[in-house]
């Protein structure tokens, strides 16, 4: 185009050398038009939107004679416990011998979720790296592809007092818990929280992380007692206190009691036991340390005792979807959906590529090691006792006695 401009403008000159220059023009607006090289637009048509096919105009077919007899315009979908392609046992659902990918896998029932999307404005859209760094070089292997995922914002501090009512139970892809849609009574505000175990659509929940007021409802105990004329202070109903959900700090939390979501700092976010059917026990509240400072212990399901600040908070109850280590996927397809890509085994490369390569299906009685030659099987990695852990616990029973 530079050079048909220069030709042009040589031309010009060289025909007329003495003309005078021609009286200057308003510019034209520029168009798409006047860049393309071709003289018009590349901007792509207008597309128009197809027509319904055949199905969908029987199902609005269907919908509009359903709101004209006056029932709701999408009938339920049933809870089914069998059906030609799997049956359901103990809340696991079984597929039948219908495929080579259905042998073998089952998984847990999703019935009790939501089954439509999540909340736009309580979410947002994950981008897939691929196991890429910044650099776009592969730093996890096996991983890329897979369905796209909206993360939600988890509120994992719950700082908003005041009771939150249980609107419905939602499925969450990034992490193997179950999700709660929460809304504040007293402003309306819609709120993400891990569901713990038993905690249903209707359930009010509460948030004690500033502590425990005193305008709390008393049980039924006190107030008989103030009937018969007994003074009795305000304290927190214990039926009410401890109902699986509430968020507590460890002091108010009674001893022996199955927590989760637990914080590792006062006023820091839940950090421990957040997957699925994860839980810690309280075992005793005020342990002073050699500097003074008194502390709770909690022991996890690793059994490991760890020393908590009395201030940091837990939610009562353990993490549902305890059923959900017993899945079997059953094929690789579903792992691919999950972006997961296929692995290959060191014993297949070459020792180019692993430690293990070469030779004839055999490593060569080596020790199991990663591509880069570091140990994985057999090799200590405990770094050994640490500030925040404490020795053997004293049992339960002894605790309570004394």
């Amino acid at each position: 185009m530079l050079a048909v401009a220069l030709f042009r403008r040589v031309l010009c000159r060289s025909v007329l050398p003495h003309s005078t220059p021609p009286t200057p023009t308003p510019l034209t607006p520029l168009t798409l038009s006047s860049c393309s090289p071709l003289g018009y637009s590349q901007v792509r048509p207008k597309t128009y939107r197809k027509k319904d096919s055949r199905a969908r105009l029987r199902l609005l077919k269907r919908r509009q004679e359903r709101i004209a007899a006056g029932k709701p315009p999408q009938r339920p979908y049933p809870n089914r416990l069998e059906t030609k392609f799997y049956k359901v046992i103990n809340n696991m659902k079984v597929y039948k011998n219908t495929s080579n990918g259905q042998r073998r896998r089952r998984m847990p029932t999703r019935f009790h979720l939501h089954k439509r999307s999540c909340i736009k404005r309580l979410s947002f859209g994950k981008r897939s790296t691929g196991g890429r760094n910044h650099h776009g070089r592969i730093t996890i292997r096996s991983r890329g592809g897979g369905h796209k995922k909206r993360v939600r914002n988890v509120d994992f501090y719950r700082n908003t007092p005041g009771p939150h009512m249980v609107v419905r139970l939602e499925y969450d892809p990034n992490r193997s818990a179950e999700l709660c849609l929460l809304r504040n009574l007293s402003t309306n505000g819609f709120s993400y929280v891990i569901r713990q175990q038993d905690v249903n659509v209707g359930d009010v929940l509460f948030s004690w992380r500033s502590g425990v007021p005193d305008e709390i409802e008393q049980d039924e105990s006190s107030t008989n007692q103030q009937n018969q004329g007994i003074v009795v202070d305000h304290f927190v109903s214990r039926s009410k206190m401890i109902q699986k959900g509430n968020c507590l700090p460890l002091h108010a939390i009674p001893v022996g009691t199955i927590i989760s979501c637990i914080s590792l700092r006062p006023g820091g976010p839940a950090k421990l036991c957040r997957s699925a059917g994860t839980y810690g026990q309280l075992l005793s509240v005020g342990t002073p340390n050699a500097q003074g400072k008194i502390y709770a212990n909690v022991r996890l399901q690793s059994k490991e005792v760890r020393l908590f600040d009395i201030n940091c908070c837990a939610t009562i109850g353990p993490i549902g979807n305890s059923d959900h280590h017993n899945r079997i996927y059953g094929k690789a397809g579903i792992m691919r959906h999950k972006g997961w890509r296929p692995s290959v085994r060191g014993i297949a490369m070459s020792p180019y590529d692993h430690p293990h390569g070469g030779g004839r299906k055999s490593k060569g009685n080596k020790a199991p090691r990663s591509p880069w030659g570091w140990k994985t099987k057999g090799w200590k990695t405990n770094r050994g006792p640490q500030p925040w852990h404490i020795g053997k616990p004293i049992s339960l029973f002894l605790q309570v006695t004394l």
